[in-house]
């Protein structure tokens, strides 16, 4: 063998090895895209279920938009009219308790994003807790009900299905 072969045999090993570098590097930026993808939605999560329950919490915001709201449209929520009128809550009251579950369900919904990597045992314990809940009768129930229609359409969907199984 002579020189000529083995350059031509080192080259052809080198080129092997560039595409086999190249292959790993699209597959780590394909994980380092998901991963940052997964970032943005869990922080944009928190953000909003930290939003909702500064609102629940904190009472001067929660008059504020409540005499804001009433300002301008003079309309509540549907959630909020139910509870004034079946549990005798003030306005403000019962848009706490809105802003209250909402925070709730930004928790659960991100959850459910993540359901799959799970062990079967927590997954099951989590449906049995989403069942129990979101339970006929339950005020959790009303105000899932009543706010479907803002609710994250995966999530509304994983929970109807939870529902509609027998437990």
């Amino acid at each position: 063998m002579n020189w000529e072969e083995v350059s031509a045999i080192g080259q052809m090993l080198g080129a092997v090895a560039v595409f086999v570098t190249l292959g790993y590097l699209a597959v780590q930026l394909r994980h380092s895209r998901t991963a940052l993808l997964s970032s943005i939605t869990l922080t944009r999560a928190a953000m909003l279920r930290d939003h909702a329950m500064t609102t629940a919490t904190n009472e001067g915001i929660a008059g504020l938009l409540v005499k804001a709201q009433t300002a301008i449209s003079g309309q509540n929520r549907p959630f909020v009219d139910e509870m004034v009128g079946r549990a005798g809550l003030t306005v403000e009251e019962a848009n706490r308790v809105f802003w209250f579950f909402l925070g709730f369900w930004q928790i659960r919904s991100e959850s459910l994003r993540h359901l799959k990597e799970l062990p079967d045992s927590e997954r099951k314990d989590f449906d049995t807790r989403m069942r129990v809940q979101y339970s006929a009768g339950s005020l959790e129930r009303v105000w899932y009900e009543s706010n479907r229609d803002i609710l994250g359409a995966d999530a509304v969907r994983y929970i109807d299905n939870l529902l509609a199984r027998p437990g």
